[in-house]
């Protein structure tokens, strides 16, 4: 089988280029990298080291791979309805890439983070459903890993807008013991003005947690986080930022948020707001955020 020409532009690109032109016609490009080709760029075949990890074929009944180093061939069971084609090859859908990757992640917060950006409605990807990967996973039995799976769907949330927002509020939810957190709602003040979109909110104290990615670093994205701020704290709420080198320092990170929410918790402004105003429902920039 002929690579597409589009598949090697770049690096993951073309060594997904490579583990197609590998193919025969009853294999199936799954994992990270059939996410990749279907649009979401979340995916990228690095581990958190930043080391490439092996692109997942899948070896259906009568097939034949030329197997290399890079490749991770599966002869694990795929039902017919969880493959489809793209162009000259076959890809397994997006919510069983998603299962597949949930399986084989490092620990359960990150088979969390798989399907949040799997299944994100708001980063702008192409994404599948909760319920669509649910049923993946309900089809299949005694796989490794698939009790992880089942974890990961009790604990996602298709709002998030990337791996650290989830990193954030796994480790809000799990080490600080918060619950009820909204992920990526707006937020008003009492003339219905918007006030920004916060990554967290707990809606009982007023705690905002924003986590920065690597993005915020950009001194555009900075100055209007730090705009966003300003308004929020300006209506009583209490925000605790949270980057990705304070993950490096999780207990540290730990007391931080415990004492933003005893602090939120206390206070008696509430100059804010979650309730839509009716311009926000017909606003098209809020569709992002429905």
């Amino acid at each position: 089988m002929i690579a597409p020409a589009y598949l090697s532009v770049d690096p993951t690109a073309a060594r997904i280029s490579v583990a197609i032109a590998l193919m025969g016609p009853a294999n199936a490009l799954g994992g990270w990298a059939a996410l990749r080709v279907q649009g979401n760029t979340w995916f990228d075949g690095l581990d958190r080291s930043g080391d490439d990890r092996d692109v997942l074929i899948h070896c259906l009944p009568g097939s034949q791979l030329r197997v290399r180093p890079g490749i991770e061939p599966s002869e694990g069971r795929v039902h017919p309805d969880e493959t489809l084609a793209r162009g000259s090859f076959a890809v397994t859908t997006l919510a069983r890439a998603a299962y597949d990757e949930m399986r084989v992640a490092v620990g359960v917060r990150e088979a969390v983070v798989v399907l949040d950006m799997a299944t994100s409605t708001t980063s702008g990807m192409p994404h599948t459903t909760l319920d669509a990967v649910a049923a993946v996973v309900e089809s299949h039995h005694k796989t490794r890993g698939i009790a992880q799976a089942r974890q990961a769907l009790a604990m996602s949330s298709p709002r998030s807008a990337s791996p650290w927002e989830t990193r954030t509020r796994l480790l809000a939810e799990l080490d600080v013991g918060l619950s009820g957190l909204l992920v990526n709602v707006p937020v008003f003040d009492v003339s219905g003005a918007l006030l920004g979109v916060a990554d967290l909110i707990d809606p009982a104290t007023g705690l905002v947690i924003e986590s920065d990615g690597a993005h915020h670093r950009a001194a555009e994205q900075h100055t209007l986080d730090n705009v966003r701020e300003e308004r929020f704290e300006r209506a009583g709420l209490v925000v605790c930022r949270v980057t990705s080198l304070d993950h490096q320092d999780r207990w540290a990170t730990v007391g931080r948020l415990a004492s933003a929410h005893r602090d939120a918790a206390r206070s008696l402004r509430r100059d804010w707001t979650l309730v839509q105003p009716d311009w926000w429902r017909t606003w098209p920039a809020a569709r992002r955020w429905a």
